[in-house]
């Protein structure tokens, strides 16, 4: 089974990516005892785009480490604000501040438009790099309503507010297998999973 470094602190992005991977792939935390840590990694996550960020973030834990790393950046894009925040969304409002409180500012942007009309997309760009060729991109969307008020416990940033019309549900109400099924990091992670088994065939 292939093993990856995972170019997140988050945890609960390290969890969702081995859920989604299953048996395919070991997704490997930087703090695994299986991995020397060869320098320090610390990344500012200034790019305009997902695949500046990614590529940032894949290109520095590798250094660190000196092994295969998948890094993502992912937002949510709501069309109302003209795809904002975007690139910017764990950022948005600040860099520490609750995601509660995250939530009302999003909320309060979007005050002035007509509910029907809060449509929106999660965005997931995925970043591949060994340190053998060039560096791979995968991409994935899945789209969405912005709802009033957050529900659910499962999850983590924007889900609670995230609905989808296909589950009839928010992301945060979904199960993990549920959300999987059609999560822009899922789609992302399939393609990637489709790259990387043909070229080790």
């Amino acid at each position: 089974m292939p093993q990856l470094l995972i170019a997140t602190e988050n945890l609960g992005k390290l969890k969702e990516f081995q859920e989604i991977f299953g048996d395919s792939v070991t997704c490997l935390a930087t703090s695994d005892p299986k991995l020397a840590r060869k320098q320090p990694v610390h990344v500012v996550e200034d790019g305009e785009t997902y695949f500046e960020n990614a590529l940032k973030k894949a290109l520095a834990y590798h250094r660190g480490f000196r092994a295969p790393v998948l890094a993502d950046d992912s937002g949510i894009e709501v069309d109302v604000l003209g795809g904002a925040p975007g690139v910017f969304s764990a950022r948005f409002g600040g860099e520490e501040i609750p995601w509660p409180d995250r939530w009302k500012l999003l909320l309060s942007k979007m005050a002035p438009f007509s509910k029907e009309a809060w449509t929106a997309r999660f965005r997931c760009v995925l970043c591949f790099y060994d340190g053998q060729g060039v560096p791979v991109f995968f991409e994935g969307t899945t789209e969405g309503i912005i709802q009033e008020q957050a529900k659910g416990k499962h999850g983590f940033g924007y889900d609670p507010l995230f609905y989808s019309p296909t589950l009839k549900k928010t992301f945060a109400e979904a199960t993990p297998t549920e959300k999987h099924r059609l999560s822009h990091r899922a789609v992302a992670c399939r393609e990637f999973l489709q790259w990387f088994r043909s070229t080790q065939a």
